[in-house]
């Protein structure tokens, strides 16, 4: 039988930290990034570093494609999948790094980066006949269907400042300012049809909801560095952030039509409906401490470590709409609809949690001759917030629930003018959901494919 409440199920890539990183250099490496590469990802990074970058230059850096692909098995039901294929390019990161002409301690940097970025969508529509109501003869037509889409961007942009304390010590500050705009519709519905229709009831259900906002906010990312010739430390800490503004839009539609006669998570027919526009919105981080360290071995190869803790914060509303909802028909009230699927109506709030999580990246880089260099790296990715009960109460983006792997390797030329050009592929995957199957059958198959791309121009800049 097809499953009736799984309005929401299909998940989204947006409660992941390290699902992206910036630069090509520090993507490939496995994000292993905090103690600096020497590089204007550093900006980033570790603004303290800044003081160790050899030759600022503008660096720009793009994902040239990236295809993800991702099948839920009897996500809607046994034998009733949900499949994906994306396809998206943009830019991965813009930054730079200027020295001060007479105060040759001092640098400044800034950076622009696509810090998430997820466009999803499902649409499926399926009809069987099957005899599953014991008070009709013969078969009913049942039809299920599903829409989901889920558009997620979020830009961080920042100026970053070093001190170089002395030849191996500095300390930094990076400010980064950051928008945030989502957009979200998630319906699902079901019909049965009895196949005599001479006096017979049509039973439906269905759960429409739909959300947009934006949420402006910042951050602050103090930072120290240590660097030795073949030894470099670095530590930073991001701030939990602080709220600008942001300003959002919701619509929300719950109906049961003679549903109580074939199942019991509800006795009534029942219709809730709301809509606002302009309500306030506050999107939290909740900060994370990220530490860092590269070794040299031999005298053409360097090891890379980072790990970041990002700090978990208690349940809070993203956006929080204080007002009833329209309940139809006018004779049934809240109080009527005290029960697990439609009881405690906060009908049009959202609510997010983030659970406290650390990954790991490695990186690893060797020179193999004059103009040529080889990058490998790895990296965890792991799922902050999971929220495993269906509820109707409170509105939820569904987040995946499995925890990701990253796997890198790239090359870099370097010309002889000095000019570097790298090409680099990553691979993700969910390698410990796919051994096993989840809750109710259902199985995940997550895998994307990004090529990276970059060239850095050295770009000397006084100031």
């Amino acid at each position: 039988m097809i499953s009736l409440f799984l309005a929401g199920f299909a998940r989204a890539q947006d409660y992941h930290h390290w699902s992206e990183h910036f630069g090509a250099r520090a993507s490939l490496l496995g994000g292993a990034a905090t103690a600096g590469l020497g590089d204007n990802a550093t900006a980033y990074y570790n603004a303290a570093a800044m003081s160790y970058v050899g030759d600022p230059s503008l660096s720009i850096s793009v994902n040239a494609y990236r295809i993800r692909m991702l099948k839920i098995e009897n996500a809607l039901g046994e034998g009733l999948h949900l499949e994906e294929r994306g396809f998206s390019m943009m830019p991965n990161l813009i930054a730079g790094v200027l020295e001060l002409e007479k105060h040759k301690r001092i640098r400044f940097g800034y950076t622009v980066i696509a810090r998430r970025a997820m466009n999803q969508k499902f649409d499926f529509l399926h009809e069987e006949d099957d005899e599953l109501l014991s008070q009709f003869d013969g078969p009913e037509r049942w039809v299920n269907s599903y829409n989901l889409q889920h558009n997620l961007m979020e830009y961080w942009a920042g100026v970053s400042i070093s001190y170089e304390l002395s030849d191996h010590y500095s300390i930094g500050l990076s400010h980064f300012g950051i928008y945030r705009d989502v957009k979200y519709s998630n319906n699902y519905g079901i019909t049965v049809l009895p196949q005599d229709f001479s006096g017979s009831q049509v039973y439906e259900y269905s759960n429409v909801q739909s959300f947009n906002y934006f949420n402006v906010k910042g951050v602050f990312k103090p930072s120290i560095a240590a660097n030795f010739e073949s030894f470099k430390f670095g530590l930073a800490l991001t701030t939990p952030s602080f709220n600008m503004m942001g300003r959002g839009n919701a619509f929300r539609e719950i109906s049961y039509i003679n549903f109580h006669e074939i199942s019991d998570a509800v006795d009534i027919d029942v219709k809730i409906v709301d809509r606002v526009d302009g309500f306030k919105v506050t999107h939290k981080e909740f900060g994370s401490l990220a530490m860092g360290v590269s070794w040299q071995a031999g005298t053409k190869s360097w090891f890379h470590f980072s790990n970041e803790t990002f700090f978990g914060g208690k349940r809070y509303y993203i956006f929080d709409v204080d007002e009833k909802p329209s309940i139809y028909p006018d004779a049934f009230s809240e109080d009527d609809l005290e029960n697990e699927v439609l009881g405690g109506q906060n009908f049009l709030s959202l609510t997010e949690k983030t659970h406290a999580r650390t990954n790991i990246g490695f990186g690893f880089e060797t020179v193999l001759t004059d103009r040529w260099q080889l990058y490998l790296g790895s990296r965890t990715d792991f799922l902050y917030n999971e929220v495993p009960q269906i509820q109707t109460n409170a509105m939820r983006v569904e987040s995946s629930k499995w925890n990701l792997m990253h796997f890198s390797l790239g090359i870099v030329h370097v010309t002889k003018s000095n000019k570097r050009y790298t090409v680099g592929v990553e691979y993700g995957t969910a390698p410990l959901n796919i051994v096993g199957a989840t809750e109710n059958g259902i199985k995940t198959t997550s895998n994307s494919f990004k090529l990276l791309l970059e060239i850095v121009v050295g770009q000397k800049e006084k100031i």
